[in-house]
């Protein structure tokens, strides 16, 4: 059980959200889907939530980080409950002051139990790694990043993604240099950095793409016509789309084999894809599903919500009619979730209701007037002018 409540932080009027295994937020920009799943990630971190119970200080430090240290108004209220395996809290942070309640346990047992968890992830994750010596020195400044995120048990995958691709070879001499880039990109540039030196051969099936490290110089091989002919390209001379996609899914494939994370927020993952590949990524993400705690994902994309549509309908077909998952097969192949998995939230701040579950409780399917309303005004204003025009053609 996982739930999450924010009242006035930021751009986020009112909010109250179940998180399930798979959570989607849509809305405009500025909208706060961001900011949710920021606040969301911060209190996944384990060792904050230590910090947290020692009344250490400080505790606005992961906010920073996030670059979202300056929401908080003087009524702003917070309030993240979680249960699993560590134990059932409850995060609270109300006239200013952080706090945590712990239930059928004792703080201190509750402590004790993170303390193990944190040094058991993470002595896990080195010895993946290859690490058999947990206190050379050398291994935090080699590993520390992926450690520190590690920590919080959820990978944040920030929109600013497409720059790993172009930026992931110089990534060294610019921590060394100290260019200031926003902490969740360096996190996430140097999960890849490793994901793709333990990965020197990586196929992406939906974008016809597979990744090779030759010679120290990373290529994407690529289908070159009809004539089943393939070329390498430079990875940075790459397509958006591929520079984008490829790393993500390279990154959660290797962080699902090194079990580093249980959860993956990732913003907009539509972006730089044309419709069809919106579909095929959110299917391999689905297709991970059975090794994820959850899974958010942040997006403006009328499309993923219609992916998602398809999921839901097809698990009804299945779940309605004895012989639904014969006649399924016939027609579709994909990955089919009951509604009880997935919670789809649209976010407006111009809305009188500024956090609604899109997901009808009479259909369990997403409301069809909320796949694709800026269609319907498009569509609108095309059938105007096109009245308009016939209007002034018959007049000339």
């Amino acid at each position: 059980m996982e739930q999450i409540k924010i009242h006035h932080f930021g751009p986020v009027k009112d909010l109250n959200v179940s998180i399930l295994p798979l959570t989607v937020f849509i809305g405009t920009q500025g909208c706060g889907k961001s900011t949710v799943s920021k606040v969301l990630t911060i209190c996944r971190d384990m060792s904050w939530i230590l910090r947290l119970l020692k009344s250490e200080e400080d505790l606005m430090k992961p906010f920073a980080k996030f670059c979202i240290d300056e929401f908080f108004y003087g009524d702003t209220e917070i309030q993240y409950e979680f249960e699993g395996d560590l134990g059932h809290y409850v995060i609270t942070y109300t006239k200013g002051v952080f706090g945590i309640e712990v239930l059928e346990q004792t703080k201190e047992e509750f402590a004790t139990k993170v303390q193990q968890f944190l040094l058991h992830s993470n002595q896990a994750l080195l010895s993946q790694l290859g690490v058999s010596d947990f206190n050379d020195p050398s291994v935090m400044e080699k590993y520390g990043k992926i450690i520190n995120s590690n920590a919080r048990t959820i990978l944040y995958v920030p929109a600013e993604r497409n720059l790993a691709g172009t930026l992931s070879t110089s990534l060294a001499s610019m921590l060394a240099a100290q260019v200031p880039l926003y902490d969740a990109l360096i996190e996430y540039m140097s999960v890849f950095e490793k994901a793709k030196n333990t990965q020197k051969d990586y196929d992406v099936p939906f974008l016809d793409a597979h990744f090779t490290i030759k010679d120290g110089k990373e290529r994407i091989r690529i289908a070159d016509g009809q004539d089943g002919s393939e070329r390498l390209l430079p990875f940075q001379a790459c397509s958006s789309g591929i520079q984008s996609v490829l790393p993500l899914v390279m990154v959660i494939d290797y962080a699902l084999k090194l079990e580093c994370f249980d959860s993956f927020v990732i913003e907009e993952p539509e972006q730089n894809l044309f419709p069809t590949n919106q579909r095929e990524l959110l299917k391999f993400l689905m297709h991970r599903m059975d090794r994820l705690h959850n899974l958010v994902i942040t997006t403006h994309s009328p499309y993923i919500l219609s992916c998602l549509n398809v999921t839901l309908l097809a698990y009804r077909i299945i779940n309605e009619f004895d012989d639904g998952y014969e006649h399924l097969k016939e027609v579709y192949d994909g990955v089919y979730l009951s509604d009880e998995l997935i919670s789809v939230y649209s976010l407006d701040p111009e809305s009188d209701i500024y956090c609604k579950s899109l997901i009808d409780e009479k259909t369990h399917l997403i409301g069809i007037n909320s796949l694709d309303s800026v269609s319907d005004v498009i569509g609108d204003e095309y059938d105007r002018l096109y009245h308009l025009y016939l209007k002034l053609k018959r007049a000339k």
